[in-house]
């Protein structure tokens, strides 16, 4: 049985119970019902997935989809959507992920009788998205949200390139598509120049492997289709679309797809949204989006992410942290854990631990991992003797170990896409311990004396 989202579910339920919560009232996304009932757990330091059974769609009517959210919320549900151990969910599971993201496995192609994507058609008039249990997530928001994934395919190639990007409900089969990222913008532009209509589809709903797959660092002539037939670790099945045939496939196992075309020249209004950031992004006219046809399986589930919240920051974290621990630790071999915190939504702060040998190692690591992602604005480097992924620790090292003088390092006029108070500037904080002066040793229990004592025996 080929993976799809409610294999996962299954699984979740059966293996990390405590993880799983259904909400069985009537619940209106459009009036924040959804991400308020996801605040209050978050206020809890609470993360399950949560399927909302009964929800109300865009025209107010009650539905027969339901939602689910906080899929990616704890690092545990994406080690388990990744066949990788629970209990390795830190650095392990990002180097797994990072392996993963250097292979491929082709996907194959089924017939329409086969894809559950297909059981219900929709076209025309009929193929109208307020059919469908659209998210309001923020007060100042435009409007209802759909936030999974967008695909569209180069015209010269034919690759397929798999990019989480927003569409804001416009009427009756119209969307803007908040379309930000370079990919995306550059299949766009092909299109624009022969003036042809670009076909684009969005994909509501899949495995959690198919979507973390989707955010493999991989070069714009990668398919996208075959990474992530990695993840899933086995091929991702496709089937024709509904509007171009042959021409352009989609992923056959998806709850949803909603199949459409940027127009040239077209343009709708996108945009505030609250955003990764915990701001809203601002205001700005981006692509149009004619609805086409909306296919979908008959009992769909539809899949939301609760921006600005843990799940997408793991979304963010997960497919760098063992990309920049392979990259720095291939140039200088001292790498011993790389972590991007969610206090910097998983973006914007990267945490790396080295064995430093001499005085300068740790900057040389931090400009390097600066090159690996541009979405960093902050690099902190700490001893090995720091945890990474335990935030106290690497708090303290900085409070303890930094010299402002000749520890912090800023990099000035460098290019960002996050509208911060550091502007278009990085910093390096070197947070290790200085080796060329006299420094106190940071005191241990002997480790025998740990190693002796077993805690289950002494404390009852």
């Amino acid at each position: 049985m080929a993976k799809d989202l409610r294999y996962f579910l299954e699984k979740v339920k059966n293996e990390l119970p405590d993880d799983y919560i259904e909400v069985t009232r009537s619940v209106d996304p459009n009036n924040f019902d959804i991400t308020a009932i996801l605040e209050h757990l978050t206020k809890q330091n609470k993360f399950p997935l949560v399927l909302f059974k009964n929800p109300k769609n865009l025209k107010g009517e009650d539905t027969e989809i339901p939602v689910v959210s906080n899929v990616f919320a704890k690092r545990e549900r994406c080690a388990l959507a990744l066949d990788w151990p629970v209990d390795q969910s830190n650095l392990p599971l990002s180097l797994e992920y990072a392996r993963l993201e250097r292979e491929i496995i082709p996907p194959v192609e089924i017939g329409k009788e086969q894809a559950p994507v297909k059981e219900i058609i929709l076209r025309g008039p009929e193929a109208d998205p307020a059919i469908l249990p659209g998210v309001r997530h923020y007060e100042m928001d435009l409007s209802p949200v759909f936030t999974m994934t967008l695909i569209m395919k180069d015209p010269d190639t034919g690759i397929y390139d798999i990019t989480f990007a927003k569409t804001f409900y416009k009427g009756s089969q119209r969307m803007g598509a908040s379309i930000h990222t370079p990919h995306l913008e550059r299949i766009v532009n092909k299109y624009k120049e022969r003036n042809e209509p670009a076909p684009v589809v969005q994909v509501l709903g899949h495995h959690p492997a198919f979507y973390l797959g989707s955010l493999a660092l991989s070069p714009y002539d990668a398919d996208d289709y075959a990474s992530v037939g990695s993840f899933l670790r086995e091929p991702l099945r496709l089937v024709e679309s509904e509007t171009w045939g042959k021409d352009f496939l989609v992923p056959a196992d998806a709850e949803i797809i909603i199949e459409g075309e940027v127009l040239p020249g077209e343009k709708e209004i996108v945009d505030p949204f609250g955003e990764v950031t915990r701001h809203y992004q601002a205001q700005c006219i981006r692509q149009a989006v004619n609805v086409t046809a909306i296919t979908r399986r008959k009992n769909a589930i539809m899949q939301d992410i609760f921006s600005g919240h843990e799940g997408h920051w793991n979304l963010g974290a997960l497919p760098k942290e063992g990309s920049v621990f392979n990259a720095v630790n291939s140039r200088y071999g001292n790498v011993k854990a790389v972590h991007l915190p969610h206090s910097g939504i998983g973006r914007l702060a990267c945490y790396i631990s080295i064995d430093k040998k001499r005085e300068g190692d740790a900057k040389i690591a931090g400009l390097a991992a600066l090159l690996e992602s541009w979405t960093f604005q902050v690099v902190v480097v700490v001893d090995d003797d720091i945890d990474v992924f335990n935030e106290k620790e690497v708090v303290w090292a900085i409070l303890t170990m930094v010299d402002p003088k000749r520890d912090i390092t800023m990099v000035e006029n460098v290019h960002t896409v996050f509208t911060t108070a550091m502007g278009h500037n990085k910093m390096i904080i070197d947070a290790t311990k200085p080796l060329d002066r006299a420094f106190p040793e940071r005191f241990r229990i002997p480790e025998s004396a740990m190693q002796r004592i077993k805690l289950d025996e002494w404390i009852k």
